[in-house]
């Protein structure tokens, strides 16, 4: 099912991203007190690369699933992984970060198919990732490179906070689309009509 899956996520997205834009424009019509960026579920309208970015997002987590088995997406997700390695091996010095994203590579291969991979808790933490890589990326006190007690004290003020969040949210719930389209095909989510006859036909 890979064509079904990547496809899914490709049209379950965009379905979403439609109807919010048409939205984020009418509701400031509408209501001349609502600002014009209201709307953090979707990068705003000029942002053309963020807007690639999150449908980009919602076909490869439309895809994840199934990289617990040999498959196309497991293909796809382990030379884009390879990649992202090597850049932050070789280009951004970032050590940890690679040791951290070979570790979790690993863990799909361990699990059995359908496994946690399959999870609907999996469906809403894993997205998370993109709500945490703002902070750590981008949090200026969070990367002073201060002591400990430096860091203890930068983190008292979350005035940033906020921001970094709502930045990565968009891929958040980009990712959280494909996957949710993913396992909805997979008859897991909500059983569809073509699951239920995939089914029928292996009991027969």
């Amino acid at each position: 099912m890979f064509r079904e899956h990547w496809i899914g996520g490709l049209v379950a997205y965009s379905t979403f991203f439609i109807i919010s834009l048409i939205a984020a424009i009418a509701v400031p019509i509408l209501y001349d007190t609502m600002p014009q960026d209201w709307n953090p579920t979707i990068p705003p309208v000029r942002a053309v690369i963020e807007i690639i970015g999150c449908f980009a997002v919602a076909v490869l987590f439309g895809l994840w699933p199934d990289v617990d088995i040999k498959s196309k997406s497991q293909k796809i997700f382990y030379s884009v992984l390879f990649v992202l390695n090597v850049v932050l091996i070789l280009f951004l010095q970032r050590y940890l970060e690679s040791a951290l994203l070979g570790l979790f590579a690993m863990l799909p291969i361990m699990s059995k198919h359908r496994g946690w991979t399959h999870a609907k808790i999996t469906m809403i933490l894993l997205p998370s990732v993109f709500l945490f890589i703002p902070i750590y990326a981008g949090y200026p006190e969070w990367k002073s490179g201060g002591n400990l007690v430096d860091e203890f004290n930068a983190l008292q003020d979350w005035d940033h906070l906020p921001s970094a969040v709502l930045s990565g949210l968009p891929f958040y719930v980009a990712g959280f689309i494909g996957y949710a389209t993913h396992l909805h095909l997979d008859g897991i989510l909500f059983r569809s009509r073509k699951a239920q006859r995939q089914k029928a036909r292996a009991n027969q």
